[in-house]
């Protein structure tokens, strides 16, 4: 059990969840999210589109695998500390005093002219230095702690790991990411989130007020804007969303991601000799005298003719057929038992604009936020305030010759401790030179 525990809180294991996660983030960047099955499919053919949606990488931020890596990270996280914890422990209560001056580490040695008695008391004093109670080899031994508390600094960025994971799992669960789609002119407050769940209703309602495409000159789509109104009870405000600018109102964040032109078609239609127009479109079927009912099932352009496909049916008997209709081409004549339809393209009506907005609540963000500061705190603590130790051991050689013995430890400035100390040293050579 116990070697399962340090295998789940190693450094390795820490690196490959790390690096893991990374991977999971790039690909959630990479791959368009909440898209329709049929786009991966399409796009990144049957095998990786298969793939994609097998690990959820359609939505990777709320995947299976996402989660579990998550749950890994965090477990690995808090056995890490608990194991380093108890070494960091002792050195924090490690006794200076237990160190023989013959074994200072980095140590230097100089010997000064002074013919005062109380050099250890001078030092001690004017640098803050702390006298051991021991006696070796009729010397006097001192020491310092500089930072001592801050050997738990690195627990602090364990501990924002942790808090930034929590922060995580909490928006895996309870937060989500969807499609809203919304016409021109219409409101809506329905939020479909990428995988398949129920849908999300919002305590508000988006109405798109007006749709803006941008285009260059070659037709490809340059800019668009959604410019909505938000009602929420007794409060109304007007905005604008556009790709890289979304709108955020109480927790819920929504992003310009796409657009969809929807035609509205003009047909003649001829049923016992009487001809009249329609006008229909994906969301508007028509009926014929009571008894047949029209839908366009799909629509589209090739070679500068238009195209609709239909779908008739005999609403008394329940028969029905589909049907293609070009324009320029002869009309569709469509047979029924009873009786014979007459349909024939007359012209493109009107436009609709259709907005498709992804709108994502993150109940987490604040928790991982606050991880983020508390690991901006860790590392200020981390890289400078570096735990360090000095000690200082003095020893008359004869009347007015003296020895010190300069040494001193560091967690992690080790480079940079040897300069520390020669300076130190210099210090104190400079500062006796003065001493009678």
């Amino acid at each position: 059990m116990r070697d399962l525990l340090n295998k789940l809180g190693s450094a390795k294991l820490a690196i490959v969840l790390f690096f893991l996660l990374a991977g999971i983030s790039i690909l959630g960047t990479l791959i368009p999210q909440g898209q329709p099955g049929s786009f991966y499919l399409g796009k990144y053919g049957q095998v990786l589109g298969k793939l994609i949606l097998f690990f959820q990488i359609n939505d990777a931020y709320h995947s299976w695998w996402y989660i579990t890596t998550l749950f890994l990270f965090l477990f690995n996280l808090i056995v890490c500390s608990i194991n380093r914890l108890p070494f960091t422990i002792k050195l924090y209560q490690k006794d200076p005093g237990e160190l023989h001056p013959e074994k200072l580490p980095n140590k230097l040695v100089e010997q000064v002219r002074v013919t005062s008695e109380q050099l250890g008391e001078l030092i001690a004093k004017k640098y803050g230095f702390k006298r051991i109670d021991k006696n070796f080899d009729n010397g006097e031994f001192f020491y310092k702690s500089v930072n001592k508390p801050f050997f738990f600094s690195v627990y602090v960025v364990h501990f924002s790991l942790v808090i930034i994971i929590i922060g995580a799992l909490i928006g895996a669960f309870w937060g989500y990411r969807g499609n809203m789609s919304i016409l021109e002119g219409e409101s809506s407050n329905v939020v479909q989130p990428f995988r398949k769940r129920e849908p999300v209703y919002l305590d508000f309602t988006v109405k798109l007020n007006k749709f803006i495409l941008e285009t260059y000159p070659n037709g490809m789509p340059k800019e668009y804007i959604s410019n909505v109104t938000i009602y929420d009870k007794n409060k109304t405000f007007d905005a604008i969303i556009k790709v890289n600018e979304p709108l955020k109102y109480k927790d819920v964040t929504f992003y310009q991601a796409s657009y969809n032109i929807i035609p509205e078609f003009t047909i003649k239609v001829i049923h016992n000799k009487k001809s009249e127009d329609f006008r229909i479109s994906p969301f508007q079927p028509i009926n014929i005298e009571d008894k047949y009912s029209i839908a366009l099932q799909d629509y589209g352009e090739a070679h500068g003719l238009i195209f609709m496909k239909l779908w008739i049916v005999n609403e008394e008997n329940g028969e029905s057929k589909e049907g293609l209709i070009i324009s320029g081409f002869p009309p569709l004549e469509v047979s029924f038992s009873e009786d014979n339809l007459s349909l024939e393209y007359v012209d493109l009506a009107k436009l609709y604009y259709m907005t498709g907005l992804q709108a994502k609540e993150d109940p987490g963000n604040v928790v991982v936020y606050l991880g983020f500061i508390i690991m901006m705190l860790g590392l200020f603590f981390v890289y400078y305030f570096d735990p360090k130790t000095y000690w200082l051991f003095i020893k008359r050689r004869d009347s007015d010759t003296w020895e010190i013995m300069l040494g001193g430890y560091a967690k992690r400035e080790r480079e940079s401790l040897r300069l520390k100390l020669e300076t130190l040293l210099e210090e104190i050579k400079r500062d006796l030179s003065e001493v009678k």
